[in-house]
């Protein structure tokens, strides 16, 4: 999961049929967080621990520009580069030196200038103005990138020997930095070669180059795979491919990156658990991999092991996916959201499941979105109207 920049659209989007049209402002006005789905860990960040099937704002929160989520906790970044965390904390993955899960926002101390971030499953990520990292939470796997063995860090940490990071992004037991040559470093669990090396028992504890990639604008880490977005509107992907989430038309897996089958003109990345998205130049967007509860949004349950089309989507201005489903923002300042939804986290007052886009209900002036997954199931969204 990650966090990047929003990129702007003009088009109009489909849903059900009904046409709206408009355009995409630059996602640089701070704004409030939206929440849904399970509680059970305080996620929706409104001190209960109640399920909620409707969108309702996070009470107090403003000035965030950018969001992300783990699988039970969540990450805000604040106009003035501070971070502040809620939910499940199992692992320290809040950063406030303990172990105990948080209803409500609260700042992470001691962490400033920050300009991204990044929630891995149960670990969190922060690259400051300097271009250095920090990182809390789960190292089981060296996620933390520290060069530690201590399986918790409940505080941040600095990853070892990492500057010059412009973007970062984390799942479940790796993460993934673009550095300023346009090149990408991993670090963490390599045991479906999402590192890029051959061995898949290495276990890495500080980060290292992935070898064969160059010119990359945007990392995406999947649960075991990972992808890059190039400056050329191309996209790479590696590791895991048993449901096809690296989207060459096999199902082999393999460490070396190589392109996702037919996509170009490609703006934006995300990776779900098992499956890949896309969003294009014209707004329209991809979706490959795992498909059993429909979170690819083409109207089936079929896995896919090459890029399909999202139905019914356009004028897309953010995306992201989880384990079971997948989220999208849109010009017009709407949400909609497709996949699994036993816990409501697609937001439109049901618990059906939708193979293709359903609108988040009660949501406006969105612009950016997030997807919790695994441990619970839950979706966030940055909006300028809560």
């Amino acid at each position: 999961m990650l966090r990047r920049a929003m990129c702007v659209v003009s088009a109009v989007l489909v849903v059900g049929g009904l046409g709206i049209g408009g355009s995409a402002a630059a996602a640089t006005t701070p704004g409030g967080v939206a929440a849904w789905g399970s509680g059970g860990y305080g996620e929706l960040g409104d001190g209960s621990t109640a399920e909620r099937l409707l969108a309702a704002p996070v009470p107090g929160l403003t000035d965030v520009v950018a969001i992300d989520s783990g699988r039970g906790h969540v990450l805000a970044l604040k106009s003035d580069g501070t971070v502040v965390t809620w939910g499940y904390n199992g692992f320290g993955q809040l950063g406030d030196g303990t172990r105990t899960n948080r209803g409500t926002p609260a700042p992470v101390a001691g962490v400033t200038d920050v300009v991204a971030i990044a929630a891995g499953s149960d670990h969190s990520l922060a690259v400051r103005s300097d271009g250095t990292v920090l990182a809390w939470g789960w190292n089981g796997s060296g996620e933390l990138g520290d060069g530690s063995t201590a399986t918790v860090q409940t505080r941040p940490v600095r990853v070892r020997g990492l500057t010059g990071a412009r973007s970062v992004s984390a799942n479940n037991r790796h993460s993934l930095a673009v550095t300023a040559d346009g090149g990408v470093v991993g670090w963490g669990s390599n045991n479906g070669g999402q590192l890029g090396g051959k061995d898949t028992t290495e276990v890495r504890r500080v980060p290292a180059p992935v070898a064969g990639l160059a010119n990359v604008a945007a990392v995406a880490a999947g649960s075991e795979f990972s992808m890059a977005r190039h400056t050329d509107g191309t996209v790479s992907a590696w590791g895991r491919n048993t449901n096809g989430q690296l989207g060459d038309g096999t199902d082999l897996t393999r460490s070396d990156p190589r392109p996702v089958s037919g996509l170009g003109k490609v703006v934006d990345i995300a990776a779900g658990s098992n499956h890949g998205l896309a969003v294009l130049s014209d707004g329209t967007a991809m979706a490959w991999g795992f498909n059993r509860y429909g979170q690819l949004g083409d109207g089936t349950t079929t896995n896919q092991h090459r890029p399909v089309r999202v139905r019914g989507l356009a004028s897309v201005t953010d995306i992201d996916g989880s384990l079971n489903h997948s989220i999208a923002a849109t010009a017009q300042g709407f949400a909609l959201a497709w996949g699994l939804n036993h816990r409501g986290q697609l937001g439109n007052g049901t618990f059906a499941n939708s193979s293709t886009p359903v609108l988040v209900v009660g949501l406006s002036g969105v612009r950016a979105v997030s997807a919790g997954s695994a441990l619970s199931a839950f979706s966030i969204a940055l909006t300028t109207t809560t």
